[in-house]
């Protein structure tokens, strides 16, 4: 059988591009794990989850309606609907970053946390708003089936973020408060041109100016779409993303730097895990549009069974070789194999439902059936999490993030069924 070297060339770049990234953030964490002490990086996990919460509010309201409605659109509306999304970017990115500057003052100011200082907030907001404009902008690269222009923004982005993080090392500058700085206007450095590049600008004033009607009923579309999709973005970051708070409030910002480091070693299943989401969930709706059913289940199958391979793989890595933990983080993070294993089964948990999550956002109903779901694990994980928070040891958190998993893994399967004798 002949080998598709284009697409091979795509899969291969949107792998590294997904990579690259997640070196960078793994090279920011080791930096913080070496140079700063618990309290300050517990600090930074804090307030950069935060910054993942409002990145995936956009990519509800935003990415995923786009990545919906766009395949299915005819030639002549697709600037429309460029320009809803690129314009409702920006604005988004705006509006989340002050809200999100005035809740860390009220947060600031109620409970006299002395690591919460002005530069840090000045700093999360500037991360916010970057975060947001750089993982939007690659959305729109990958829904035009272009990963190589994703990857050139994002080593641009890479490079100024790692020559900034070295000088900060050699200056004895680096704190919470400089590493979200960074990362926010190394985003909007790299984001914001991109905005004014003819094909996204044409967007823009084609669809304001010409298309009105269409665009008011392509806005309806993503609001239908997007206002489903909120509620499955919010308890996603119960799902995942909420451990640094239960660990803080439960435990120490010591405990939440050690439940983070724990993280890191699954990295590489999350780095593929958003590599096939970045590259197949736009392919899904296409085939999806086209009615090519036994292509999208075929490659759901073999979707899963290489993110099940993939994550016994990288547990049976950490079991047998978990001296590497002490000789990477150093001795002060040197008793982390049960977390690590544990991150590693939730890791790839959420990488085989993710995958089929994506099938459902194939349709609008798929959005309403994945916020139902939505309704039931945001009720269990309530009930799992005063669980396990009362638990003496912190790994008793992980665990109920991987039983989550689990039960929208089924929820989804069953809706997926339906969806398929609905065929």
């Amino acid at each position: 059988m002949a080998i598709n070297w284009r697409k091979a060339a795509k899969v291969g770049t949107s792998i590294f591009d997904q990579a690259w990234l997640s070196g960078i953030s793994l090279l920011i964490s080791l930096v913080f794990v070496r140079e700063l002490e618990k309290e300050e990086f517990g600090l930074y996990v804090l307030l950069f989850n935060t910054a993942l919460f409002f990145q995936g509010i956009s990519g509800a309201l935003l990415s995923a309606p786009y990545t919906t409605i766009y395949p299915r659109q005819p030639e002549s509306s697709r600037n429309t609907v460029v320009a809803i999304y690129t314009h409702g970017t920006v604005i988004f990115s705006i509006f989340a970053a002050l809200f999100s500057l005035v809740g860390y003052f009220a947060y600031s100011a109620f409970f006299h946390d002395s690591l919460m200082t002005l530069a840090t907030g000045l700093g999360f907001c500037a991360c916010i708003f970057g975060s947001i404009l750089k993982d939007n902008i690659r959305v729109f690269h990958y829904s035009q089936n272009n990963p190589s222009s994703a990857l050139k923004s994002n080593v641009f982005y890479g490079i100024l973020l790692v020559i900034s993080i070295f000088l900060m090392i050699h200056f004895r500058a680096v704190s919470a408060a400089s590493v979200l700085a960074l990362i926010g206007i190394a985003s909007a450095v790299v984001s914001l041109p991109q905005l004014m590049q003819s094909t996204i600008f044409d967007g823009i004033k084609h669809g304001r100016s010409r298309q009105s009607e269409i665009e008011k009923l392509l806005i309806h579309e993503f609001w239908a779409c997007g206002r489903w999709a909120v509620l499955g973005s919010f308890v996603t970051l119960l799902t995942s993303n909420t451990y640094p708070y239960l660990a803080a409030i439960s435990f120490s910002k010591s405990e939440v730097a050690d439940i983070s480091v724990a993280r890191l070693l699954s990295t590489p299943i999350a780095l593929v895990g958003a590599a096939w989401f970045n590259l197949m969930r736009p392919r899904l709706s296409q085939w999806a549009s086209a009615r090519q059913y036994e292509q999208l289940d075929s490659t759901v199958k073999k979707s899963v069974a290489a993110a099940t391979l993939l994550s016994i793989s990288m547990g049976a890595t950490v079991y047998f070789f978990d001296d590497f933990i002490r000789m990477l983080f150093g001795t002060k993070y040197s008793n982390l194999s049960t977390l690590t294993l544990l991150w590693t089964a939730q890791a790839g948990l959420a990488f085989i439902k993710g995958i089929y999550a994506a099938t459902l956002m194939t349709g609008d109903a798929g959005f309403k059936d994945l916020s139902r779901i939505g309704v039931i694990t945001l009720a269990a994980t309530v009930v799992v999490m005063l669980i396990a928070s009362a638990m003496p040891h912190s790994g008793s958190i992980v665990l109920a993030l991987a039983l989550l998993e689990i039960i929208q893994i089924v929820l989804i399967r069953r809706k997926r069924y339906r969806m398929q004798l609905q065929r």
